[in-house]
């Protein structure tokens, strides 16, 4: 299999609809937690799929659904010590440090949509979520800080399918209304071009073939007509892509192939 063996399990609803599981103070207004999985049922597959060595992708969102999660695979780990990077969380709607720090010491991996800041920080600040969690939608610089695998991605259409609009939202923090949800501050343009890369690459055990330019991958990667780092954070969105190399054949975004 590419990238190995692999399965995706469910815990708790979707950052959208405000369905995530939130320990107290629980919902501000509006919201109603729900697991999208049996806890016993998630836990016998997650046991199966630990034992029988798959790289485990899990949705979560809310600080409980989080912390459940966490608790099941540390219980395995004890069990069945496996390697760093063998779980990984996939969206992290909101969190904190203490539960950052459960996932560096477990040793998994993160996949989060900072767009969620973007599209979700204003509306949640009101109703849902209140004006302090709200600044802690997706706090990945705390991952990163603790050397957690970090890789971005839009759950499209949850977010544009737009790598680069990603990095923007995961530097920047900011939301629709121009305001910037820091404290936690973002990440770094080197971390956040890392995450749309070659760390997004090695979430998906695919670091072999592809993510960085070099002999022996895949010819197969983007050109832009910018450098991010020349415009900075600020000049990510208006980056245009003049072409893509696939198969090591150059074409042009403006001709057909």
């Amino acid at each position: 299999l590419i990238g190995g063996k692999r399965i995706k399990l469910f815990s708790d609803g979707a950052m959208f609809g405000l369905n995530m599981q939130m320990n107290q103070p629980g919902y501000v207004g509006f919201g109603h937690g729900e697991w999208v999985t049996p806890l016993g049922q998630f836990k016998k597959h997650a046991k199966k799929y630990w034992d029988n060595d798959y790289k485990i992708y899990v949705h979560t969102n809310g600080d409980m659904g989080a912390d459940f999660v966490l608790g099941v695979f540390e219980k395995l780990q004890l069990y069945k010590p496996r390697l760093k990077n063998s779980v990984a969380l996939e969206h992290y709607g909101y969190g904190n440090e203490r539960i950052n720090r459960r996932i560096a010491d477990l040793g998994a991996a993160v996949s989060a949509n900072p767009y969620y800041v973007t599209f979700l920080g204003d509306t949640y600040s009101k109703v849902g979520l209140g004006g302090d969690r709200a600044r802690r939608i997706t706090p990945i610089r705390g991952l990163v800080d603790r050397g957690v695998l970090v890789a971005l991605h839009s759950d499209f259409g949850m977010a544009p399918a737009d790598p680069l609009a990603l990095a923007w939202a995961s530097i920047t923090r900011e939301t629709l209304s121009g305001k910037r949800m820091s404290p936690p501050e973002g990440l770094t343009m080197d971390e956040a071009m890392r995450a749309i890369t070659i760390d997004a690459a090695h979430h998906l055990g695919l670091e072999k073939d592809i993510g960085t330019i070099e002999a022996g991958k895949f010819a197969d990667f983007t050109v832009l007509d910018k450098s991010p780092y020349d415009v900075g954070a600020d000049g990510l969105r208006d980056i245009n892509v003049w072409g893509i190399v696939f198969e090591g054949r150059v074409v042009n975004a403006g001709t057909s192939p």
